[in-house]
């Protein structure tokens, strides 16, 4: 494989130095100027990769959806029970998500990056749900992927809060069974429709 040309190595050093400015001193320190200086550059060389505090912020969002979903496809799992086990949970990943959900209330661009992540890893879990229940109904997957989604998101919350890890484990059994009625749902129609023909 090739070397990688300036622009991507540098465009990954400015995200390392946002990354790590977030994870020590809090999104509000994640200025342009604050980035530039961590990286050694002007703010002006800076306005080459990002022009606005925004870009470098979705950019920042963009690499963590691109590390959840490289995590998935390299234990190659194409189940749920990924998603359901502790191996999904990144705490590094998540101090910084905290970060632009406690600043999503007062900035509308750091809101817009955050539902982006959020979406994005919504779709992944509807794509997974299509996998194990092919034929359920489409509005319905889209109903249960959020409701799984939004359980294991709080799930993960509560336990890095210090809640037992049995409360997890009841989240999973919960997430489970929401599958379940989905494919027992879809099972049903169909054979209700199969008796209609």
């Amino acid at each position: 494989m090739g070397r990688k040309n300036l622009q991507t190595v540098r465009r990954m050093q400015i995200l390392d130095a946002c990354e790590e400015i977030v994870l020590t001193e809090g999104l509000a320190s994640a200025s342009l100027a604050r980035v530039a200086g961590r990286v050694g550059l002007d703010r002006t060389t800076l306005h080459h990769y990002y022009r606005t505090r925004s870009e470098l912020l979705g950019g920042l969002v963009e690499r963590i959806v691109d590390g959840y979903l490289a995590e998935v496809r390299e234990v190659e799992s194409e189940s749920l029970d990924f998603l359901l086990s502790p191996d999904f949970a990144r705490p590094h990943y998540d101090r910084i998500l905290d970060e632009f959900s406690a600043a999503s209330y007062e900035d509308a661009d750091v809101r817009q990056h955050l539902r982006r992540l959020f979406v994005t890893l919504e779709e992944f879990t509807i794509s997974l749900l299509l996998k194990a229940v092919p034929n359920a109904a489409p509005e319905r997957v889209r109903q249960t992927a959020y409701t799984i989604y939004a359980l294991i998101e709080g799930a993960y919350l509560l336990q890095a809060l210090g809640f037992p890890d049995d409360r997890l484990r009841a989240a999973r059994r919960t997430a489970r069974e929401l599958v379940e009625t989905l494919q027992h749902e879809t099972r049903t129609f169909t054979k209700e429709s199969e008796g209609e023909s």
